[in-house]
């Protein structure tokens, strides 16, 4: 397992961190994912946001995970037993993830169609503006 590549579960919301989190997490993003070092690495990782991190409120999440190790470790190892069910818990959110990322592109692409028509509006405005001043001074001549 690759623990740069694990560090990247750390950039959501520190309210949204756990170890069985990651552990689904993990198996769905991590080739080769093995449970002790899944964990291995998710501890370590909070124990640097203690050492390093200038946020509170990260250090006050990662005091609370390592503080709940022991049930944590309990709950996650149980999970292990069946990875298919582990494996969902991020799964969905993946997909609901995936889902709302396809509603903000459908939106986007709505949003610069309707600036398209504004822009070609204008441009028909312009237009028309032009071609009245151009008959305006042909009669005053």
């Amino acid at each position: 397992m690759d623990s740069k590549k694990c560090e990247k579960y750390f950039d959501k919301d520190p309210k949204e961190w756990s170890l069985v989190d990651f552990d689904s997490w993990a198996l769905n993003n991590v080739e080769y994912c093995q449970k002790s070092l899944s964990h291995r690495l998710f501890y370590k990782y909070l124990g640097k946001v203690l050492q390093e991190s200038p946020s509170r409120r990260k250090i006050k999440v990662a005091r609370k995970l390592i503080g709940s190790k022991k049930e944590d470790l309990k709950s996650a190892n149980l999970l292990w037993v069946t990875p298919k069910e582990l494996k969902k818990i991020n799964g969905n959110k993946v997909e609901e993830e995936e889902r709302t990322l396809s509603l903000e592109e459908r939106k986007l692409a709505l949003r610069e169609r309707a600036a398209k028509v504004r822009s070609l509006e204008l441009h028909n405005i312009q237009l028309e503006n032009e071609l009245g001043l151009g008959s305006e001074g042909g009669r005053e001549g």
